[in-house]
């Protein structure tokens, strides 16, 4: 399935994962969903792009059904672990791309957060085609990371990235569709050792298309470590989508 999918096959391990309870950012999510009069009891719901089942497996726990669909069998090997483990048995995976992803069904609710799948016009109608209510959160903004901005800084960054809400809400807006909105922050801090400093680094100057200098990023975080470690202070920025 591409370059790219070996990219998040390596980020697999590393992901968060579902351990049963939402995190802060994630209550406040739901929050939002609530306020917007998103109800998921008993609901059917399309989770697209659902990586590690970091949400896939807490609507389980609400829905009649989900079915998690992404293109990373890494990503979804997690999952499955973890579905393994919890003995949902509302829970069905399917290893694809959004782009060639077929389907007859009609979801009560397609439900997709900082995936990169929706790319073009056609994605987004597809996307709204799947059921009667999109829930979407993507980047407002470009992540701020203490520990890797220094090397987009110093080799370049990719600013035609297309995983950004606003291109969604520009559709919505330019058709006349609906919607309910809301901005989501968060900053929190990844105490990173040598070795997760510099995978994590090199993971994103790599998934950007940058050409980099391993040794030089090694010599950098080498110089920033404190008692063998790195604080990155990362802040970041969401939209939420509702229609």
């Amino acid at each position: 399935m591409g370059v790219q999918n070996n990219f998040w096959d390596k980020k697999s391990k590393t992901y968060n994962k579902f351990d049963g309870k939402l995190n802060e950012f994630q209550e406040r999510f739901f929050k939002v969903l609530d306020k917007f009069g998103v109800d998921f009891e008993g609901k059917t719901l399309i989770d697209i792009g659902c990586g590690t089942g970091v949400y896939t497996l807490y609507l389980a726990t609400l829905c009649k059904s989900v079915l998690g669909i992404d293109s990373s069998e890494g990503m979804l090997y997690e999952l499955n672990l973890n579905l393994y483990d919890l003995d949902y048995l509302n829970v069905e995976t399917k290893l694809v791309s959004f782009d060639e992803f077929e389907t007859d069904r009609k979801f009560d609710i397609a439900f997709l957060t900082m995936s990169p799948a929706l790319k073009t016009e056609a994605d987004y109608e597809k996307f709204l085609n799947l059921a009667n209510l999109r829930v979407y959160m993507n980047w407002e903004e470009k992540r701020s990371s203490s520990l890797v901005d220094p090397f987009f800084k110093k080799y370049g960054y990719d600013n035609l990235n297309r995983n950004r809400a606003i291109y969604l809400q520009e559709y919505l807006d330019n058709n006349a569709i609906s919607y309910k909105t809301e901005i989501l922050t968060e900053t929190r801090i990844a105490k990173r050792s040598f070795e997760e400093a510099f995978e994590n680094a090199c993971w994103h100057l790599e998934i950007s298309g940058l050409k980099f200098n391993k040794n030089e990023v090694k010599e950098n975080i080498k110089s920033r470590l404190k008692d063998g470690y790195i604080d990155d202070v990362i802040k970041s920025k969401m939209r939420v989508l509702v229609f």
